[in-house]
């Protein structure tokens, strides 16, 4: 949708100055409700794409919603310098760099593995026996996440239920940070490798940049790709349901 914007190097640094937010869209009610009333004025059905530049209170579109970037900039270089403008109207806080950086995970596994998927990227999941101990967990895996050489090349998602795995091609489940590449519709996935719950930073590091250096980004052509999962049935459940259109 973004036509290579999003990775390009430029857009990267400029957009470091930001809070950038994936939105759920159709898997998350409340989520929904915010991106018609900020993102749309609260016209028009829920879409599961769109591009906007909010204020840092998260209630004024400093750049008109649209449908992606690309329909905005004409290339990286006019996104990255509009990205540093603005930028410079709201310098950040002293204090928030020194707020601690959680880990990017998203709602559940199961999503998780989807956009795993979509993104054609490894996801990391978090398994631990309790909130507390998936706490601890996430908290030393967001210090690797966030690493330079490693930012952008995991999904996340975290649980305490081994059962959220039950999609998921393991011998034998249990607490730990697990790697998996997922399917190519994200409904089910093969592990890649399986960390201790015990690792150290240092372990989970130099396991994520050896699978990261190692693992083949795949590619879909997209009409080929919807084409074969509907003569195979694959089907998707969201959790707010995605309005009908008419298709031209």
């Amino acid at each position: 949708m973004d036509r290579g914007l999003l990775s390009d190097q430029a857009v990267i640094e400029a957009s470091r100055a930001f809070v950038c937010i994936r939105t759920a869209t159709y898997e998350d009610a409340a989520e929904a409700k915010f991106q018609r009333a900020t993102l749309s004025g609260g016209r028009g059905d829920l879409r599961n794409f769109g591009y906007c530049l909010l204020s840092p209170n998260g209630k004024r579109a400093i750049r008109r919603s649209s449908r992606g970037p690309n329909y905005i900039y004409a290339n990286a270089g006019a996104m990255a310098a509009e990205l540093r403008k603005v930028a410079g109207r709201y310098p950040a806080k002293a204090s928030a760099n020194k707020s601690p950086k959680t880990l990017p995970q998203l709602k559940n596994v199961r999503l998780a593995l989807n956009v795993a998927s979509c993104d054609g990227l490894p996801l990391v999941v978090v398994v631990g026996k309790d909130a507390k101990k998936v706490a601890a967990m996430s908290k030393r895996l967001s210090a690797v996440a966030w690493r330079d050489d490693l930012l952008g090349k995991f999904i996340y998602a975290a649980t305490a239920e081994a059962a959220d795995l039950s999609g998921i091609d393991i011998a034998s489940k249990g607490h730990g940070f697990y790697v998996i590449e997922p399917d190519d519709y994200g409904l089910a996935g093969e592990l890649i490798r399986k960390l201790s719950a015990t690792s150290s930073e240092r372990d989970l590091t130099n396991a994520l940049q050896s699978i990261a250096k190692e693992f083949d980004k795949p590619t879909k052509v997209h009409r080929q790709h919807v084409r074969q999962g509907r003569r195979a049935g694959k089907t998707w459940k969201t959790e707010v349901p995605v309005p009908k259109r008419r298709r031209r």
